[in-house]
């Protein structure tokens, strides 16, 4: 039972992680309260992440940037506060440093059916793998987009994480029944066949699904089926460099924002 539940509390660790803004519009520069929100339900997560293994927590624009303040681990979330310098699109991002999991190899299989990762499982049932343990490291990559007062193409701007989505078009400028273009990166180059989940409200109840997977150049059309805060949501795994370590290693993305009623 120590086991079973052992290896529970590590899967739910490896949930999705995402940013949800006290406030997607902003009329003016000024505070913001931002929550890191850990799992898969949405809009609100399950669990809190250790502060202490949050990097990189910042905001961008193109009338400069600033450090989240603040961050504090509460029961079910993790909190922090910045301050918006200018306005235009603010790209709130984060990251975690690198944990490990080890799962039984069906727990293992069963979490890369969950995530859309079956070329993994193949790897390893065609290399002799399956049976074994499946030992990932991962990383979390997090990013959401807040307008504030007038809009600008700061959308469109890599933020430079390892991984990462990247909007083409402007969300506040689409409407629901609209479709969103993205390309996911990885280490800055496109990143293809990545399947790409998004989570919103319908009835003031969570619709999460896949809306497709990459193209060769990484991009995907993915369509805004609803007014409201939207999640969307990507994984990167490959064979980890370091075999100490682990055998697997996964980056984890995920981008936030609002779309404007009609």
């Amino acid at each position: 039972m120590l086991l079973l539940a052992l290896l529970f509390s590590m899967a739910a660790e490896a949930h999705d992680l995402y940013l949800m803004p006290e406030k997607f519009v902003l009329a003016a520069p000024g505070p913001l309260r931002v929550v890191f929100q850990n799992g898969d339900a949405f809009p609100v997560g399950s669990s809190s992440v250790k502060p202490e293994r949050l990097r990189n927590t910042r905001v961008t624009m193109q009338a400069g940037g600033a450090e989240f303040e603040g961050i504090r681990a509460e029961a079910k979330r993790t909190v922090a506060s910045v301050r918006v310098p200018g306005e235009g699109t603010a790209v709130l991002v984060g990251q975690t440093l690198p944990n490990f999991i080890e799962l039984a190899p069906a727990k293992f299989a069963s979490y890369l059916k969950h995530e859309n990762l079956g070329h993994v499982q193949k790897w390893r049932e065609e290399h002799g793998e399956s049976a074994k343990p499946g030992r990932e490291r991962y990383s979390k990559y997090v990013k959401s987009l807040v307008r504030v007062g007038r809009g600008d193409a700061f959308h469109g701007r890599p933020a430079g994480l390892t991984i990462e989505i990247v909007p083409e078009a402007d969300p506040y400028a689409l409407r629901p029944g609209a479709d969103l273009p993205v390309q996911v990166l990885f280490r800055g180059k496109p990143a293809a066949d990545v399947a790409v989940e998004v989570a919103y409200l319908a009835g003031g109840k969570a619709v999460v699904k896949v809306v497709g997977r990459t193209d060769a150049n990484g991009r995907l059309k993915a369509p805004l089926a609803a007014a409201g805060p939207h999640r969307m949501h990507a994984i990167v795994m490959e064979r980890c460099a370091d075999a100490k370590a682990a055998d697997w290693e996964s980056f984890w993305a995920s981008l936030t924002f609002a779309v404007p009623e009609r």
